[in-house]
């Protein structure tokens, strides 16, 4: 992704090593077949409701988890293309497709999301998920969404609002000063409060919104390991000691042991229309 000397950007802006390639795929992919996210997917799908012979653009589809679901949904006869900056993380999107036998109805491109190498009205429906948090201006991006839809169709964003995070057990200021401090490390960590009021100040109609929490009470690994990076990254930033680090995220592996351990995060989906 292009950025400009005063653009902001997190860890998700530039994958330009093997290293943070690797540890992406494995935390896209890790994150994505959690039972949370299964169930979440499941959901903006059907609101999104691709079907059969439709062409879809999935922005910002990273190791393309979604964009294969999608491709299940539009064959077929139908299309949906990948983007995304990084040409490694579309390389895994291709082999998975294959694997899939999915490669018939699916593409990818290399682009910024910013600047879609499409032609105006190109698409049935737009897809972007956990996007316009790493993005400076999110608009770009909706606005291209909305440029490359036909009259009519569908887009849809999915965005985290990190600053819902919640987890029991854990002391109120510690916790507060940990995942504050997580939701600040992005370009935008409240791009889910914004959606709507995006959306309709882009010009799209009949805009709906749908809450998404994400719940673990069972000590899932790949939800305690998130709450252990959250607080080294704390750590890191000098916003805890190491001290208070160990004790909060001790006292959370133990509650999880003893089955009395609760954590949960809204996304929200928000689905225009393109005007007729």
């Amino acid at each position: 992704m292009c950025t400009s000397p005063t653009e902001r950007t997190d860890g998700w802006t530039a994958l330009d090593t093997p290293e943070r390639i690797t540890a992406a795929v494995r935390k896209l992919e890790r994150m994505g077949r959690t039972e949370a996210e299964f169930a979440a997917r499941r959901r903006y799908l059907d609101l999104l409701a691709p079907c059969p012979g439709e062409s879809v653009v999935d922005v910002g589809a990273g190791t393309g988890l979604i964009t294969l679901d999608i491709a299940a949904r539009v064959n077929p006869g139908g299309r949906v293309v990948a983007v995304d900056p990084s040409a490694a993380l579309l390389d895994h999107a291709r082999s998975a497709a294959k694997a899939a036998r999915l490669s018939e109805v699916f593409e990818a491109e290399v682009a910024d999301g910013r600047a879609l190498p499409f032609a105006d009205r190109s698409f049935h429906a737009a897809f972007c998920h956990w996007v316009l948090l790493h993005v400076d201006p999110g608009s770009a991006i909706v606005r291209e969404l909305k440029r490359v839809t036909q009259p009519g169709g569908r887009v849809m964003c999915v965005e985290m609002d990190w600053e819902t995070a919640i987890v029991y057990p854990g002391e109120r200021a510690l916790t507060r000063r940990i995942l504050n401090f997580s939701n600040d490390r992005h370009v935008e960590g409240w791009s889910g409060r914004r959606l709507t009021s995006l959306f309709k100040e882009c010009g799209f109609v009949d805009v709906v919104v749908e809450p998404i929490v994400d719940v673990d009470q069972s000590g899932d690994p790949v939800w305690l390991d998130f709450i252990r990076e959250r607080a080294q990254n704390a750590l890191e930033g000098g916003s805890v000691s190491d001290a208070e680090a160990r004790a909060w995220t001790g006292a959370i592996e133990a509650a999880a042991v003893a089955d009395r351990y609760f954590f949960a995060i809204t996304q929200f989906a928000v689905l225009g229309r393109v005007p007729t």
